[in-house]
C-alpha cells in the first residue's frame, strides 16, 4: 500500500508541518539537492519528511527569494533535540545545510552509522542496498540522478523522494536491536552525537590545488591552471551552469600545458563554451597565454597538508612514534582477528593510527574506541598506558 504524500509549496504549509513535526518523538528525513550538475553551486532542492505514517515532500524552490525564512520552522524542528532526526547517510546533508542555511542538525541517528558498527561486509552501504539487505526487497533508484531542479517533478520522481524516507524508521529500529544485542548501543550513541558537530568548511583558498593534483598537472603550468581555474569559475557564475559544461576539467588542465594563442586557433578549439570564444572573456583566454603569472608559491599554513609523523620527527621522538605505530598495527590485527577487519579498520583507521601516534588516544578516539582497544589489550596481554598522552608532552 502506498503511503500518503503531502507535496508542500508554500511557507504557511511548511510552518503547518513543522509544527506538527515538532510534537513528534523523532522524523525520518533527506535531502536532494544538485552540486554542480545542473546549475552553478550547490542548490537545495527539495526535503522529505516522514512522520511515521505519511510522507512529506517540501519543495523550497518556490519559496524562493527568502527560502531560508520559508523553512525557518521546519530548521527550528532540525536544531531542536527533543525530535530524533533519522537520515541514512547524512554528512552531505548537514554540510549542505550548514553551508546554505547555517543549520546545524540535533539529535541524528544515522543508519549508516548504525551498519557501519555492526562490522559487517560494507562499512559504506547505500540505501537502497541497505533496504534490500535488511528488508528483503528492492526499491527503484533509477531517479537518483535526475536533474531534482526541473519542475514540475515527475511522480516517478515523487516515488523515488518517499522511498529514501519510507523505510528508515523500520531501518534504524533493526539495527538497534542488533547494536543492543551486541552491547554497541552505546557506539552508534557516541558517533551520532558527533555529528552534531560537524561543519562546512569555508574559505578554501586554492580550489584549483585539489584538481589540479587530481590531473597531475605539472608545477611550471600550476598559475595558468589557477587562472584558467578562475575565469571558468566566472563565467559558470554568470550563466548560473556547472564549471564543466563551460570547460571540462581534462580539457582545463589540457589547456593549462598547451595554451591557446591565437584568435584563429580559438575559433576552432574544440571542448569550450561558446562564451569562452566571445570578448571579453576569449582576449582574456588569450593574454593568459603570454602573460607574466606569479608562482603559486606554498599555500597557508592552515591549509597546508601535515606531512607523516616520518618525515616530520627525528632522532628519539621518531623511535617512540614508531614504536607507537608498531603497537597500534598489532593491536588493529587483534581486533580483525577477535571481530573482523570491518571493525578494525573503523578502530583503527590508517588516518586514526597517525592521529593515536601524534596526539594520543585521549584526544584522537571516542570513549568507545579507548574502552575497546582497553579491553583487546588485556586481552593480549599489551600494555596501552603510554598511548592516551600526546607524543612530544
Amino acid at each position: 500500500m502506498k503511503p500518503i504524500i503531502h507535496y508542500l509549496t508554500t511557507a504557511a504549509q511548511v510552518a503547518d508541518a513543522a509544527a506538527h513535526f515538532a510534537t513528534l518523538p523523532r522524523i525520518a528525513i533527506d535531502l536532494e539537492f544538485d552540486d554542480n550538475r545542473y546549475r552553478y553551486g550547490r542548490h537545495l532542492a527539495l526535503i522529505q519528511v516522514f512522520d511515521g505514517r505519511e510522507v512529506y515532500l517540501i519543495d523550497p524552490l518556490p519559496l524562493e527569494p527568502e527560502m531560508a525564512a520559508g523553512l525557518e520552522p521546519l530548521f527550528a524542528v532540525l536544531r531542536n533535540p527533543a525530535v530524533a532526526k533519522v537520515f541514512h547517510s547524512c554528512k552531505s546533508d548537514i554540510l549542505l545545510l550548514d553551508e546554505l542555511f547555517g543549520v546545524h542538525c540535533r539529535n541524528i541517528v544515522d543508519t549508516s552509522v548504525q551498519f557501519t558498527l555492526l562490522a559487517l561486509e560494507d562499512n559504506n552501504i547505500s540505501l537502497g542496498r541497505l533496504i534490500q539487505s535488511e528488508l528483503g526487497f528492492e526499491v527503484d533508484k533509477g531517479e537518483q540522478k535526475s536533474n531534482w531542479l526541473k519542475r514540475p517533478l515527475t511522480e516517478a520522481q515523487k516515488e523515488y523522494a518517499a522511498n529514501d524516507v519510507l523505510y528508515l524508521f523500520e531501518l534504524t529500529d533493526r539495527l538497534t536491536a542488533r547494536l543492543q544485542e551486541q552491547g554497541r548501543a552505546q557506539w552508534a550513541a557516541e558517533e551520532n552525537h558527533a555529528l552534531e558537530a560537524v561543519r562546512y568548511g569555508r574559505g578554501e583558498l586554492r580550489p584549483h590545488l585539489r584538481l589540479a593534483g587530481k590531473y597531475r598537472v605539472a608545477p611550471q603550468d600550476l598559475p595558468l591552471f589557477r587562472e584558467l581555474y578562475a575565469l571558468r569559475d566566472r563565467i559558470a557564475r554568470q550563466l548560473d551552469r556547472p564549471s564543466y559544461m563551460v570547460l571540462s576539467n581534462d580539457r582545463l588542465a589540457e589547456l593549462a600545458h598547451q595554451p591557446i594563442a591565437s584568435h584563429g586557433a580559438l575559433r576552432n578549439a574544440s571542448g569550450l563554451h561558446p562564451e569562452l570564444k566571445r570578448a571579453p572573456y576569449a582576449d582574456e583566454l588569450i593574454a593568459l597565454a603570454t602573460a607574466e603569472l606569479a608562482p603559486d608559491g606554498p599555500p597557508p599554513a592552515d591549509q597546508r597538508r601535515p606531512q607523516p609523523f616520518r618525515r616530520r620527527f627525528g632522532g628519539p621522538i621518531a623511535a617512540k612514534a614508531e614504536a607507537r605505530e608498531t603497537l597500534l598495527m598489532s593491536l588493529k590485527n587483534h581486533l580483525a582477528a577477535d571481530y573482523s577487519p570491518v571493525l578494525a579498520n573503523t578502530v583503527l583507521s590508517n588516518r586514526l593510527i597517525g592521529d593515536v601516534v601524534e596526539q594520543g588516544s585521549l584526544a584522537a578516539l571516542r570513549p568507545w574506541q579507548r574502552q575497546l582497544l582497553g579491553e583487546t589489550a588485556g586481552q593480549h596481554g599489551l600494555a596501552i598506558a603510554e598511548l592516551e598522552t600526546p607524543l612530544q608532552a
